[in-house]
């Protein structure tokens, strides 16, 4: 991966943590890895404990950052999401929930954020 490719998802990252935030959410733990599969933020909202995926592109070229989301990456999130419950000894009562969040960052510095709360379940 470029240089310039890990400060895009970087500088994303940071947008869309500042943005859930801004909703009330707080922040549990930041890019969780497990054997290839990365969480990129794991966040409280109320009693749920939110998995959000985020993708950051500098343009829709190819599709939006939320098409870039597709089902081999959603497992990949989903085994990763099972590995953290069970290594940080989460309790089966704890409700959990899939968000993606797509930054767009525009050469001219102009940011959209697109979020989607329960983006997806688990085996969808």
């Amino acid at each position: 991966m470029s240089e310039a490719r890990k400060q895009l998802g970087n500088r994303g990252e940071d947008l869309a943590l500042t943005h859930l935030e801004a909703l009330g959410m707080r922040l549990v733990d930041r890019n969780y890895r497990w054997r290839g599969g990365e969480i990129d933020l794991i966040m409280r909202d109320g009693n749920i404990l939110v998995f959000a995926e985020v993708r950051s592109k500098s343009g829709v070229g190819h599709g939006t950052p939320l098409e870039t989301i597709n089902y081999k990456k959603r497992r990949q999130i989903e085994r990763c999401a099972r590995q953290y419950l069970a290594h940080k000894k989460v309790s089966p009562d704890v409700c959990c929930r899939f968000d993606a969040v797509g930054v767009l960052i525009q050469k001219d510095g102009s940011v959209k954020i697109e979020h989607i709360p329960d983006a997806f379940r688990l085996g969808e």
